[in-house]
């Protein structure tokens, strides 16, 4: 910018003003189903991520602990959510089954940016680790005493 009175002219000045940038990212991850029977299941997760922050974010991925995750990169702008890239698969082991549940984290990031991990835990579904309540089975137990001549 100048100032100028028709003839005279001051010199150009110039000012930077810089934006605050605030880069942030969140996940949220859904287990499809929430329960399992036995080893070989699979569970099937969905992921979405969205741009928490103010600025545009490119090259987003998710990670999982428990296995790879199929989809992506993406780019999203400020307060966009994606909730249909992002997708994983976990097939249950003797380990899970035996142990009750299984408990994965994941996270979104674009390299520089991460969301916070996003736990999510799938059980057994109780019938399944007692077989014989599965089946309707039942164990009676009886004691058969001798005939006894008891006299009072």
């Amino acid at each position: 910018a100048f100032a100028t009175d028709g003839t005279t002219s001051s010199e150009p000045d110039q000012e930077t003003v810089t934006a605050v940038q605030n880069p942030a990212l969140s996940i949220v991850k859904t287990a499809t189903p929430t329960t399992y029977t036995a080893v070989g299941d699979e569970i099937s997760y969905k992921y979405e991520v969205t741009n928490t922050g103010n600025v545009t974010l490119s090259g987003i991925t998710v990670s999982d602990d428990k296995g790879p995750v199929s989809g992506g990169p993406i780019t999203l702008d400020p307060g966009a959510t994606d909730s249909t890239t992002f997708t994983g698969t976990y097939t249950i082991t003797q380990a899970d089954l035996d142990a009750g549940s299984v408990t994965n984290s994941a996270f979104a990031t674009d390299g520089t940016t991460s969301s916070e991990p996003d736990q999510e835990t799938v059980t057994v579904r109780e019938t399944s680790q007692n077989p014989a309540f599965d089946l309707g089975m039942g164990i009676n137990k009886w004691i058969e005493l001798p005939d006894w001549n008891w006299v009072p």
